[in-house]
Parts: structure tokens; C-alpha cells; sequence
């Protein structure tokens, strides 16, 4: 592991736009750890002791829930990335020795860490239930956000020790500990969902987790992945001595079980679902008149399916699927329709369907841009009343792509949003001219301060600043060493030229023979998306529940 892989892969969620990114620090990198006591001071003395908040924003779940994911200020996240690279060594044996985890900390290609590899997950679950007769499968409540940062020198040098050296000298769990506190305001409790170093610090805890199972219930076959666990085992009564095992292990760790996921069913498990098994083995035709009819009758079994199943991502998966295929011209204005109407009963293809669209005009086909960007206001509209940012900034980047300019009732809606991302894509779009230049952005100017350099706002209080984009007489970036750091190297966190790659979707249109490609797409999902039963804890299910991965 390195300290680029942490900083320039790994740091950013991946469910943000394409134009939020950390590229400019990977040259300074050695430059800032030279300076990081400077700039981070950690005993105080002439400057003061910093701590940070993390800008946040949240994605949608299943059945109308929602989770935040975050983005830490850069000197913490740094300071915390540069501690486990100098640590990675002990980190990885400790971690290694789970013979539980499916979640191995593996040095990825996209990411820093590697997502768990779940073909191989499914194989395991198949393999280890051999022998036995029941499945627990249960997960850890709110698992980031849950965390008590105290625990991770414990789960590394166990809690007798780390009550004993409470130094960041002498235990690096220590520092871990230090770390993700700064990184959050000073809070023990929970760590930030998005970042690879969070991947990190929950697979330090959950291993020792692991350990401790292992030592308690020798003989148990089971598989983890992040914070969901498939035991097995050859009787109700061994059932029961688990859960209550478990329970009193999470204890230690301040952690506790998610009883709306804790189920046990017969072996053997159902691995598919049915929607997935019916919607995974439709083809398109290549001729117009049916392929037409074939994708009307698609779009209305996924939304049967996504009614009947509002815990599963089967809009997602639909829309994956489609543009995946060879779409014949005349049927793109019917498609685009489809797949408007289906961001309504799952909001979360938004990003998907950015995709497709934004491919497809920029090969230029026809679409039907007066019929989307109606859609699209009304969509932006409807959540920004809920406050829901990734769907917004999701459809104004649409929107920006496509060439449509935002009406100015819209725009107004726009500008009584306090989330930072948000703010930078508005104030992008204005300055790009598909938003008025004379909306309202007083409150939003009022945010440029020295102070929100290390709260929720200082990705609005560098960007917005450095750009010009919004306007204050205090060059308040010459007073903070850090922040004038990299304003002095031009580093920036968004870059307006920077696009999606282009989809597969506008390939295969042109190219109608790789259509059928899609193996690699079938598989991922087949993995991520799982029915989900809610029953109470003591009953025998003929199948299994799925599982929610925090990354």
C-alpha cells in the first residue's frame, strides 16, 4: 500500500461526479509529509491543535433509506493515510489471520482497496455450508458510523494493553486512533463512510472480531464480507449458543447486532433471487417492431419487481443491463422514456441513467431533449425539498452534459442548498452560463471564511474561493499554512473539463456484436443484489437474506 494509492484512489466516494477529484496533490504528496508536523501539529505549541469535519452527503438505500458518505478534510485525511502506509506492514498480518474475511484488504486497481471479489464469495457460502444444516446470517447496526475509534488499539494490541501505553508513540494503534478522531471533530464515535481508510480501519476491528469467534466456536464454518457474517452450523441449539456469543463479542467492541438482518434459514440457501433469475436471462432483438416491445415488456417486469421489492437495486440492475445492448436508433426516444420513468421508483439510477444519456448525445444520436429536460427539472425539483444532494447534483450534471440550461424557478430552489457539492456544481453550471448569473448566492458567500477551512464547508471555502467563483475581500487562504500550500500549487479538488467516460452503450450501438458482452456485468450484480427477508430472529427461512455493504 502506498500513500498515492490512499490519497489519490482511494480517498474520494465513487458515487461523486467525475469532476471532484484529488489528481493535483499526488506531485506534493512528499512535500506535505515533509511539512505535515507544520501544517498538523500534534502537541500544539506556537499554532494551534487542528481537528475537522468532514463534508457529507447523502445517497439513496433501500426502501426510502438513505446513507451519508464523507469527505474528510485533506490535512487529516493525509495524516491518518500517511499512518497506515508506515504501518501497513503490521496491519496486513493482523488482518491476514482472519480465515473468516471475504473482505481482505487486497491492493486494488480502481481503488486503493480492491471491492471483494464475490463470485469467489458465492463459492465460499456454497463450499462451507457443506456438512451443515442451518445458516445465521446476521450483520453489525450502523457498523461505520458506530465504530468507537478507541477500539481500533484495541482490536491491534488488545484493550489490556492499549488501556496501559495510551501514547501515539508507543502503540500505532494509538495513532489510528488519534487520527480518525481529528479527521471527525474530535468524536470517538464512527467513521467516515466513502474513503478507503475506513475500509481499512473496519477490517482491523472486524478480524480481531474474527479471532475471537474463531477461539470461542472451534469447528464453525462461516464466511464475512465487510460487516456481514454467513455462519453455519448443524443444529438450532449451536444457532443459538453463536448469537449469543457474537452478541457478547460485538459488546466488547461497543458494537451491537442489526436484529431487522439477523435471519436463519435451511441449507441450502437461495442464492438468486427471482427477479434476478427472470430479468438476467432477457435478450433484445435486433429487429426494431420487437425490440421495441421487448423493452417495453422489460421495463414493466423490473418495475413489478421493484415494487414488490423496494429493498432490492432492481431499477439498477435493469438499467445496467440495457445499456449493455445494441438499441436500434428509432427505439433510442421510447428508451430514454423507460428509463426517465424508472429513476421515479428508484432514484439511486440517476447516475446510470447520466450515463446512458450523456453517451448517447455525445455520439450523437437523437434524444428527446425538450422530454428530458422537463424530466429532469421536475426530478431536481422534487428532491430538493427533500435535501436529497446525490440525486441533485446527479441530474444537473446530466443536464450540464446535455446542453440544457437550468429555467431560473429551478435555479432558485438550487440556491437554498447548504450541501458543499452541491454548491460548487450550481456554481460551476453559472459560471458555464446554464444557470443565471443572477440567482441569489449571497448566503453561499458568507461561507468564505478561515474558519470553514476546517469544518463541513471547506471544500466551498478553498474551491469556490480559489476559482473566483464566489467573491469575499478576506484572502483568508494567505493565513492558514496549509490551504495556502496548495493554493500557491494551483491544487484544486474540481475540474470542470473533467467527463465521464464514455458508456458502453453508444460502443455497442455502433458496434452491435460486442452486444452481448456483458458477462462481467451479470456477475457483479448477480453478487451485490440479493432478496432481502425481514422475519423475526427465531424463524427457519427456505432461503437467505442478502446483504448491504457500507464501502
Amino acid at each position: 500500500m502506498t500513500l498515492e494509492d490512499l490519497v489519490i484512489i482511494g480517498y474520494l466516494p465513487e458515487e461523486l461526479l467525475p469532476v471532484f477529484t484529488t489528481e493535483d496533490l499526488k506531485p506534493l504528496l512528499p512535500d506535505i509529509i515533509r511539512d505535515l508536523d507544520r501544517f498538523n501539529p500534534l502537541k500544539g505549541g506556537d499554532i494551534k491543535k487542528k481537528v475537522s469535519k468532514c463534508v457529507t452527503f447523502s445517497i439513496p438505500k433501500a426502501s426510502g433509506y438513505r446513507r451519508t458518505l464523507s469527505i474528510p478534510n485533506p490535512l487529516h485525511y493525509i495524516r491518518l493515510s500517511n499512518t497506515i502506509v508506515n504501518h501497513w506492514a503490521d496491519i496486513s498480518r493482523h488482518t491476514e489471520s482472519s480465515i473468516v474475511s471475504g473482505s481482505r484488504l487486497n491492493n486494488g486497481g480502481v481503488r486503493a482497496i480492491e471491492k471483494p471479489n464475490f463470485e469467489e464469495f458465492i463459492n465460499q457460502r456454497i463450499i462451507r455450508a457443506v456438512g451443515n444444516r442451518y445458516l445465521l446470517k446476521i450483520d453489525i447496526s450502523r457498523f461505520y458510523n458506530s465504530i468507537y475509534t478507541h477500539s481500533i488499539p484495541w482490536a491491534l494490541h488488545t484493550k489490556s494493553v492499549s488501556k496501559s501505553i495510551r501514547t501515539r508513540v508507543g502503540l500505532f494503534g494509538n495513532a489510528l486512533d488519534e487520527d480518525c478522531r481529528r479527521m471527525q471533530d474530535g468524536q470517538t464515535m464512527g467513521i467516515p463512510v466513502g474513503p478507503d481508510t475506513s475500509r481499512v480501519i473496519s477490517e482491523v476491528i472486524l478480524a480481531a472480531i474474527d479471532k475471537m469467534l474463531i477461539e470461542q466456536l472451534p469447528g464453525f464454518k462461516g464466511i464475512r464480507i465487510i460487516d456481514d457474517y454467513y455462519l453455519y452450523f448443524t443444529s438450532l441449539a449451536d444457532v443459538e449458543i453463536a448469537r449469543a456469543l457474537i452478541h457478547k463479542i460485538l459488546k466488547e467492541y461497543e458494537l451491537e447486532l442489526n436484529p431487522s438482518k439477523d435471519a436463519v434459514s435451511m441449507i441450502p440457501e437461495m442464492l438468486e433471487s427471482q427477479w434476478y433469475t427472470e430479468l438476467k436471462i432477457i435478450r433484445f432483438s435486433n429487429i426494431k417492431s420487437a425490440q421495441r416491445k421487448e423493452l417495453i415488456s422489460f421495463f414493466d417486469r423490473a418495475a413489478f419487481y421493484a415494487k414488490k421489492h423496494p429493498e432490492d437495486s432492481v431499477i439498477s440492475y435493469a438499467i445496467s443491463k440495457v445499456r449493455n445492448f445494441a438499441i436500434h436508433k428509432d427505439n433510442l426516444i421510447i428508451l430514454q422514456s423507460l428509463l426517465l420513468n424508472s429513476i421515479l421508483l428508484e432514484s439511486k439510477a440517476i447516475a446510470l441513467l447520466t450515463e446512458i444519456l450523456i453517451s448517447y448525445h455525445k455520439n450523437s444520436y437523437t434524444l428527446e431533449l425538450v422530454a428530458i429536460k422537463h424530466a429532469l427539472q421536475e426530478f431536481i425539483k422534487f428532491h430538493c425539498d427533500l435535501n436529497n444532494e446525490y440525486e441533485i447534483f446527479w441530474a444537473l450534471w446530466a443536464m450540464k452534459n446535455l446542453a440544457l440550461k437550468v429555467d431560473r424557478s429551478v435555479a432558485d430552489k438550487l440556491t437554498l442548498s447548504r450541501n458543499p457539492i452541491v454548491i460548487l456544481v450550481v456554481l460551476h453550471l453559472r459560471n458555464s452560463r446554464f444557470i443565471s448569473k443572477r440567482i441569489d448566492v449571497s448566503e453561499w458567500e458568507a461561507l468564505l471564511t478561515k474558519d470553514n477551512l476546517y469544518n463541513e464547508y471547506w471544500l466551498v471555502a478553498y474551491e469556490a474561493k480559489l476559482r473566483g467563483w464566489l467573491t469575499t475581500a478576506d484572502d483568508y487562504l494567505e493565513t492558514d499554512p496549509f490551504f495556502k500550500f496548495l493554493k500557491d500549487k494551483r491544487v484544486h479538488f474540481y475540474k470542470p473539463r473533467k467527463t465521464l467516460s464514455a458508456s458502453r452503450a453508444a460502443v455497442f450501438a455502433r458496434e452491435p456484436s460486442m452486444a452481448r458482452h456483458e458477462d462481467a456485468y451479470d456477475l457483479i450484480f448477480s453478487n451485490i443484489i440479493r432478496s432481502r427477508v425481514r422475519p423475526t430472529t427465531s424463524q427457519i427461512l427456505p432461503d437467505s437474506t442478502g446483504f448491504d455493504l457500507e464501502f
